[in-house]
């Protein structure tokens, strides 16, 4: 019985070896398959590569294939119920985005580096959407030593051969990537590939991972037409730093250095600069905010921004005053208004020095000088003033012959010479100020910065596609 049974055993192995050999040998991922079973795939033995790569890449050519999984999870990162959560996630950021979203993870980089895996993977695969291919694959290595993830784009996102307004530029591949790492760091996958999927499906839609409400879609930016909106509040707290009292006592100044100097006056307060930099934050906000007087859209803009990135950005257009243009005298009115608002510690209280400021700047085309600036342009002047005095003391001394010896004070004194007058003392110190940063709202994703990534704005894979990507270890 137990020899029956023996031979059972081999009989049935013997039928298993030629299929799981077909499987592994199979250049292409096959089709409909769940993603469950694709990640159950192993390596043919003796392979150094993964199951899924071709035995030959000579002579490749490229297809898509619309029912390839979009979740390939071989290193088992997610449960059942996170595989499902993120491929409905993909599925809706895809859509959104118009451009192919994947997510693979793998125990072992099979000797290939990060971007080598997310590159071929994607590659020979069949992923990408439309003839470009266009999409974009997240690669999470788990291999001992090894552990980072890899982001590589096709198509359109390619920045070195991509011709649209979406594309996987540096800034962008730190933002997407500085979002993720707080998730990996701490073994928190799923979250944070959904996380991650969600910020593509906002960049893939609107250009910028985290885009404001404010901001339009890239389809609305290609037929924007510029157009004024005299209802846009001209006092926009979004960051909730003024009470309503002070809120309506800023408008109301504001409004009237508007209607006396021809100039459109706005201040606007946020957590932050979206990922855009404050710069072009503060021009996006005005453009599309509507504001600006005239044809030339003659205005000043105050973007009050708190964390990493915070600090203060002024925005200009139209027919303003030079001042408001010079890069040092701009540095001095909002360090003053930043300085103010630290030692009030009072968001409103700079604004209110800020507007002061204006006023002189629009009415006399000057921005005054800091307390601080004229004492160390008094200190700077009285050191120079001691270095060549000191100098010519000492050349008068030393053409200088003692005649007599003195005795007496008097003995110095010219007649009719001495005078006295009223003197003071002027004490000069030195005072360090800071600047005031509101308070920064955490995100409850527990995103954190790991640096900057290795980026790669356009290469060459093992296929003779081009791609871009990024990545981190951790």
């Amino acid at each position: 019985m137990r020899k029956k049974l023996w031979m059972i055993l081999l009989l049935a192995a013997a039928l298993l070896i030629p299929a799981g050999r077909a499987k592994a040998d199979a250049p292409l991922l096959g089709s409909p398959a769940p993603a469950s079973d694709i990640s159950l795939i192993s390596p043919a033995p003796g392979s150094d590569k993964p199951a899924w790569y071709p035995e030959s890449t000579a002579g490749f050519q490229f297809f898509n294939d619309a029912d390839a999984p979009r979740v390939v999870d071989t290193a088992d990162l997610f449960t059942d119920e996170e595989e499902a959560a993120i491929l409905k996630a993909i599925g809706e950021q895809s859509a959104r985005g118009n451009a192919d979203i994947v997510v693979v993870t793998d125990d072992n980089a099979y000797g290939m580096s990060h971007q080598e895996y997310a590159d071929d993977f994607y590659d020979y695969n069949g992923y990408g959407f439309g003839p470009g291919r266009d999409g974009i694959v997240l690669f999470i290595c788990m291999e001992p030593g090894n552990r980072g993830w890899w982001t590589s784009v096709a198509g359109r996102l390619v920045p070195s051969t991509g011709d649209g307004p979406v594309r996987y530029t540096e800034a962008i591949a730190n933002q997407l990537d500085d979002a993720l790492y707080g998730y990996m760091v701490s073994g928190r996958y799923a979250e944070g590939v959904t996380d991650w999927i969600g910020n593509v499906g906002t960049w893939l839609t609107y250009g910028v991972p985290f885009a404001p409400i404010w901001y339009p879609t890239v389809e609305e930016q290609a037929g924007w037409v510029r157009e004024k909106n005299a209802d846009a509040p001209r006092i926009s707290d979004t960051a909730g730093w003024f009470s309503k009292s002070e809120a309506k006592s800023l408008e109301e100044k504001a409004a009237a250095l508007s209607e006396r100097y021809g100039v459109d006056v706005v201040i606007h307060t946020a957590r932050s600069d979206c990922g855009m930099g404050k710069n072009a934050y503060a021009k996006a906000f005005y453009q599309y905010g509507g504001y600006g007087l005239f044809s030339d859209y003659s205005g000043v803009l105050l973007v009050m921004l708190s964390g990493g990135t915070g600090g203060y950005a002024l925005y200009t257009e139209g027919d303003v005053p030079s001042v408001l243009k010079d890069e040092g005298s701009v540095a001095r009115l909002l360090e003053m208004s930043e300085n103010d608002a630290y030692k009030a510690d009072s968001a409103a209280a700079g604004c209110e020095t800020y507007l002061k400021l204006l006023d002189k700047a629009l009415k006399s085309n000057k921005v005054p000088h800091s307390t601080g600036s004229w004492i160390m342009s008094g200190v700077f002047a009285a050191l120079a003033g001691l270095l060549s005095g000191g100098v010519s003391r000492g050349s008068a001394a030393a053409s200088m012959k003692t005649v007599r010896t003195a005795f007496d004070s008097n003995d110095y004194l010219v007649d009719g010479s001495f005078q006295v007058v009223n003197s003071y003392d002027r004490f000069i110190d030195v005072t360090t100020t800071r600047v005031y940063s509101p308070p920064q709202q955490n995100k409850s994703s527990g995103s954190g910065s790991g640096g900057s990534s290795t980026y790669s704005g356009g290469h060459v894979s093992s296929s003779g596609t081009s791609h871009a990507g990024s990545g981190r270890k951790f």
